[in-house]
């Protein structure tokens, strides 16, 4: 449980990388990665890695604090922190070869993913890079969020087809927006 915890703590800061607006205290340097240091988000990305839910990127000297998150990376991050059981198949055809095929197949065998290719979903598009909404889906499947509160949460979702789980995961106090302090929207195309 104390694993969950952290980890939907820290998928939320991971959900505001993007936003570069944010008014927080900055922590100081030090720890695992070289490029976190200073970044509002250092001590989320510390506790994710101790929980071993990230283990870096390029060489594990960095997080890559800025570097778009893939679906791949994102399907790795949700397996590790839920730890899923092994999968009774292979559920697309995009993604052999992959390091993340096993991440990937064991969110599909939960319900957590459903592909990128409606309605066949075939595919993953592992290499394809996570956007917010995405990301939302993915975390309301995850932890099973189903309390959309009012609803309408935020202005500039309503084209999306992941308003639902946007609203949703606002509820749930995982995100509060992109543009804060109003944090009227939530930014669900950028990555």
């Amino acid at each position: 449980m104390r694993r969950l915890i952290i980890f939907v703590f820290s998928a939320a800061a991971i959900l505001l990388l993007s936003s570069t607006a944010l008014a927080a205290d900055v922590n100081d340097p030090g720890g695992t990665f070289i490029d976190d240091d200073g970044s509002v988000f250092e001590s989320s990305i510390e506790a994710i890695f101790a929980e071993g839910i990230t283990t870096g990127c390029s060489n594990r000297q960095e997080f890559c604090t800025n570097k778009p998150i893939t679906r791949g990376e994102f399907a790795a991050f949700i397996n590790r922190a839920l730890n899923l059981p092994a999968p009774s198949q292979d559920y697309f055809t995009d993604d052999n070869g992959s390091i993340f095929e096993n991440d990937i197949n064991r969110l599909a065998e939960a319900g957590i993913t459903k592909g990128c290719n409606p309605p066949e979903n075939t595919h993953f598009c592992v290499d394809g890079t996570v956007t917010r909404e995405a990301m939302a889906a993915f975390l309301v499947r995850a932890f099973d969020l189903t309390d959309p509160g009012e609803g309408d949460i935020f202005v500039d979702d309503d084209d999306s087809m992941f308003e639902r789980d946007i609203d949703r995961l606002a509820t749930a106090g995982i995100t509060k927006g992109c543009n804060p302090p109003d944090n009227t929207e939530y930014c669900p195309k950028d990555a």
